[in-house]
């Protein structure tokens, strides 16, 4: 008995319950939710960003704790911003060094953060720096042996995403991947990080007609997956965080200089120093961070002071974006949700011991597979 974790990133509850009350369009999703107890209105972690959160979901720790708080890392000698792909920058235990404490198999399909880690099927999540090679720094990260089979075998639907075609091309790739794996490996844990959605609404928006294949295309690819996953072990989909539709792009950098330590999409960090009325009178301010969004970060520190953008505003160098995401966890319609089939979470059935939190997921998951995570003693599941 194993553990299936999908992650469907940017896709709200409401975009999910959407779907899943569309049966003659989504028949995959919606059968899942009708089989699986389901719990949306869910609060992500701040900042609500792919890599923290989905670091938080691989030790059930916060960002302030795992060290991962940012997609990006602060730029190099060339001025680019690398992404924070290495696993050895998770400063406390995983799932994945867990469920090897127990001698159980692993995968991962572009889970974030992995780059490096201890995975025996792994096709990591990988981001090149001008001159390297996409295929070459994936094969030295992730299980070279494993991803030179897939490339044999589906590297034609590789191909097609980085020629242009992009997404859902890509996720196509993956889920290929994925259910060969699956039918014929079963590992005890396997890890799934599905972009297609995330990607589209970045540069289509919620109206945009290509959302519309990023929904159907997800669909598709739940329905692969969980066919080559059989009924034995449970199977979790989720968000990591949802996104709002963006009609206008500030460059802090370009208004405060260096007061700005960093613009994260739909929030910013910059020196006390510019706070007062002509930062709070700005169209695009929304409000200040709280003490606790600052500090759960792990971007509290002396004279940082943390902002939101207002819906529908972004702090970014870059001016190419129709949605975004990096805004507090509580604003409207950014909600995330977690659902899971499997024996002892029958739809509708109590699960006290839950905390209604991203964190919830690493539980389950520990708990399915007893490993030894201290999420299990926060939950009251274990003794301290």
């Amino acid at each position: 008995m194993g553990v299936l974790v999908v992650s469907f990133d940017s896709v709200s509850d409401k975009v999910f319950e959407a779907m899943a009350a569309d049966s003659a369009s989504y028949p995959n999703v919606a059968r899942f939710k009708r089989e699986a107890y389901y719990n949306g209105g869910i609060e992500t972690v701040f900042v609500t960003n792919t890599y923290p959160i989905h670091a938080t979901i691989s030790t059930g720790k916060l960002p302030k704790e795992h060290g991962v708080v940012s997609n990006l890392l602060p730029k190099n000698k060339n001025g680019e911003q690398p992404w924070a792909q290495m696993a050895r920058l998770i400063k406390a235990k995983t799932i994945w060094d867990a469920a090897r404490e127990k001698n159980l198999s692993t995968a991962a399909m572009l889970w974030p953060v992995t780059c490096g880690a201890k995975i025996d099927w792994h096709i990591p999540e990988v981001h090149v720096e001008k001159g390297q090679n996409l295929v070459a720094r994936s094969l030295r990260y992730g299980g070279a042996r494993f991803q030179l089979a897939m490339l044999a075998k589906y590297g034609g639907k590789l191909a097609k995403a980085l020629k242009g075609a992009g997404q859902p091309a890509l996720d196509d790739f993956t889920t290929s991947a994925t259910c060969d794996l699956l039918k014929k490996r079963k590992p005890d844990l396997a890890l799934v990080h599905l972009i297609a959605y995330d990607t589209i609404f970045h540069f289509a928006g919620s109206k945009g007609k290509e959302i519309e294949t990023a929904k159907k295309a997800m669909d598709e690819n739940l329905g692969r997956i969980l066919e080559s996953w059989g009924e034995g072990g449970a199977a979790i989909v989720f968000s990591d965080h949802a996104q709002i539709d963006v009609s206008e792009t500030t460059n802090l950098h370009a208004l405060y200089g260096d007061a700005v330590f960093e613009q994260v999409g739909g929030s910013a960090f910059v020196d006390k120093t510019v706070v007062g009325k002509s930062l709070e009178a700005q169209p695009w301010f929304g409000r200040y961070l709280t003490e606790k969004e600052m500090d759960e970060s792990g971007y509290a520190r002396e004279g940082l002071v943390g902002i939101a953008a207002k819906p529908g505003c972004i702090f970014s160098e870059k001016d190419k974006y129709k949605g975004a995401h990096g805004y507090p966890a509580d604003y409207d319609g950014y909600k995330v949700f977690y659902a899971v089939r499997g024996a002892g979470f029958a739809p509708g059935r109590a699960q006290g011991w839950l905390k209604n939190r991203v964190t919830d997921i690493t539980a389950i998951i520990a708990n399915e597979l007893d490993l030894d995570m201290d999420i299990l003693r926060e939950c009251g599941v274990r003794q301290a």
